[in-house]
């Protein structure tokens, strides 16, 4: 065994090499970046090689350190399964998602997962800006996007769909007009990235500019402002799915428009092997098996 370096060496180097930072990978491995930058020069004056590329700008594999990356690959994976199986501490699965996506999917959701899988915490990063999961950033990734993105492991997720809903109190105050009495008296709540002129031409509806008072460029906030009785949205069926079945929103018009947009799940090549990150993927999909 004297040819193996030791293993917080080889963390170190597997860290950096995923990650293509230093400081990043001192992050995932909470030490210091001059701790990590001294256990890779530990590690290349073991082996006799350099191991990477270094500029102001740029962390990059050599030949060698590619090479050796991609042989201790599979045996980390595997001892991090070995132990996962006999540890009783429980197993962090880092999900960045769309803040909206995390506040109406997942979040309903985790209560049953925590009972089922008592060993896994799951640590939802709400965020709208694009992160890779091959550079470490999350293990897993849900975004909604017109172009199917890239990584390790990509998946489409769920299709989606818009259409109008309110609170139900709203519409009683306004009556229960018909549909069209409705859109003569109500006030419409709209998103920046989806405004309502493609939903009014497919259902044939018209709305004055007097009626179009608030726009917003997130979904959760259209959303509290038609539980808060401000007026109808147009919202993702996606979204709006628990709230429907709860009652505390309802449908004003069967017509719906197609999003050219869809959700897909990205994972890294780690979260795709480990037990942990499987057993999250597929909770994941059991959420979304149904619409």
């Amino acid at each position: 065994m004297s040819l193996i370096p030791p293993l917080h060496l080889i963390l170190a180097f597997d860290a950096v090499a995923r990650i293509g930072s230093f400081n990043k990978a001192a992050d995932e491995l909470s030490i210091s970046s001059s701790s990590i930058s001294h256990r890779i020069r530990e590690l290349e004056r073991f082996v006799g090689v350099s191991l990477f590329e270094r500029t102001t700008r740029f962390v990059g594999l050599t030949g060698d350190g590619a090479r050796l990356h991609q042989m201790i690959k599979k045996p980390l994976n595997a001892l991090e399964s070995a132990f996962a199986e006999i540890t009783p501490k429980r197993s962090v699965v880092r999900i960045s998602a769309l803040p909206s996506f995390a506040r109406f999917r997942l979040v309903p959701g985790m209560r049953q997962f925590r009972i089922d899988n008592p060993d896994i915490f799951i640590e939802v990063s709400p965020t709208t800006r694009k992160v890779n999961v091959d550079q470490g950033d999350a293990d897993i990734a849900l975004r909604f996007t017109a172009t199917t993105p890239t990584a390790h492991h990509c998946e489409p997720l769920l299709m989606d769909e818009w259409f109008p809903v309110a609170a139900p109190e709203y519409l009683r105050q306004l009556g229960n007009p018909s549909l069209s009495g409705l859109f003569k008296t109500a006030d419409f709540l709209s998103h920046s990235r989806q405004p309502w002129d493609q939903w009014l031409n497919a259902a044939g509806m018209k709305i004055s500019p007097a009626q179009r008072n608030f726009t917003y460029s997130d979904t959760g906030f259209m959303l509290d402002a038609a539980l808060s009785l401000q007026g109808v949205a147009l919202v993702r069926r996606s979204l709006v799915k628990g709230l429907l079945a709860d009652g505390v929103l309802e449908r004003v018009s069967d017509i719906s428009i197609p999003s050219d947009q869809s959700y897909f799940m990205l994972a890294s090549e780690r979260a795709l092997v480990s037990r942990h990150g499987a057993n999250v993927m597929e909770w994941i999909r059991s959420l979304v098996k149904d619409g």
